[in-house]
């Protein structure tokens, strides 16, 4: 009987002992021990979908980024969107993308015609360049940045002055209202620019407003790729003070358009992100959005600082001498190849985004599917 019981006591201390879960294992252990243990204990529950984590993408790391902790974000209704027809979208597109054009045309017309209008004024081109950078300069300062005007009022208003400026600009009789008038047409033309993008954020789709942004941002590009060659050929045959009677035409067209054909597009104002916060966090909010060293810290990267170097550099006192140019059209021809590759490549950006926002949404939406979300 001994020997049978020890016999017997052997052999259960040579069968391997059944699995213990332990309350503290990490997630692979546990599916480990589950699957060895799916024989002796059947699952009644499903196995749950990992915990979704906010990761931040790229765009949370742009210069935007200080303002997003103070300011929630708000969903809209997609119904919104289609408060527009689709044919009246192209119309409203198409005007603003005019409306684009007039600001960046001006800063570069008169560059085929320094020498000219140096001559009238007695002056040098390094000082009527100056004015053209001046131009510049002050196109960074919007009189309608913080004002309780609808979108469409702002346009108008801006086309109008625009309009008055430019005829003061053609009839300025010395340097000084030359420069004057130049600076005050600066400060309307950047408004064309901020409220066309935020119309078409207005009216159209996230999966359709790149396409919308490309066709509008084509009004900017076409500016500096036009502006030379047209200011090139008016001065070879006509006065430059033409340049300005030509811009005094294209913005009375702006303002005709702004008045019959550019409806009311807002549905929520950036002020309402300040409501409820403290005099120092709206400062601070307030800060972030009107800081200019936002768009001078993009000159970091090297792509946009030598675009920058490069169409600095094509001015007549420059072309002229080096490739033995002899009229205003000829070194105005030069600012048409790279200014149609901003055209390209700007329909081209604006497609490519809608096609990689659309194929992501997808993504991110079958994953949420086949987890049960």
């Amino acid at each position: 009987m001994s020997s049978s019981s020890d016999h017997h006591d052997s052999e259960e201390s040579s069968k391997p002992s059944s699995p213990r879960l332990h309350p503290r294992t990490s997630l692979e252990d546990s599916d480990s021990i589950h699957s060895t243990t799916s024989s002796i204990h059947p699952a009644n529950t499903k196995q749950q979908p990992p915990p979704l984590t906010s990761i931040p993408s790229h765009i949370s790391h742009t210069q935007d980024a200080p303002i997003q902790q103070y300011t929630s974000y708000v969903e809209v209704p997609d119904e919104i969107y289609d408060r527009i027809p689709p044919n009246r979208k192209l119309v409203i597109v198409a005007l603003l993308s005019f409306c684009s054009f007039l600001a960046p045309i001006s800063s570069t017309t008169v560059l085929a015609a320094v020498p000219e209008v140096a001559s009238t004024y007695g002056s040098t081109g390094t000082v009527i360049n100056l004015s053209n950078a001046l131009y510049m300069l002050f196109m960074g300062f919007n009189l309608f940045k913080k004002t309780k005007l609808r979108t469409s009022q702002i346009c108008l208003i801006t086309s109008f002055l625009f309009c008055g400026c430019s005829i003061g600009t053609a009839l300025a009789p010395n340097l000084p209202a030359f420069f004057i008038f130049r600076i005050l047409t600066a400060f309307q033309g950047t408004s064309f620019l901020t409220i066309g993008a935020s119309c078409i954020g207005d009216i159209y789709r996230p999966l359709e407003r790149g396409t919308a942004m490309g066709w509008f941002l084509s009004g900017t590009l076409i500016g500096p790729a036009l502006g030379p060659f047209i200011g090139g050929i008016i001065v070879t045959f006509q006065s430059w003070r033409v340049i300005f009677w030509l811009q005094t035409a294209l913005a009375g067209c702006a303002v005709i358009g702004a008045w019959f054909l550019l409806p009311e597009t807002i549905h929520r104002k950036k002020s309402d992100d300040l409501v409820g916060l403290g005099w120092r966090k709206k400062a601070e909010v307030l800060w972030g959005m009107l800081n200019p060293w936002r768009v001078v810290r993009l000159y970091r990267y090297p792509n946009l600082i030598m675009v920058a170097l490069a169409s600095s550099s094509l001015i007549r006192y420059i072309l002229n001498p080096r490739f033995h140019l002899t009229t205003p059209i000829q070194s105005g021809l030069f600012y048409l190849a790279p200014g149609f590759g901003y055209i390209l490549g700007t329909f081209f950006g604006g497609r490519y985004s809608d096609h990689i926002t659309l194929k992501y949404t997808n993504l991110r939406g079958s994953r949420s599917r086949s987890w049960g979300l």
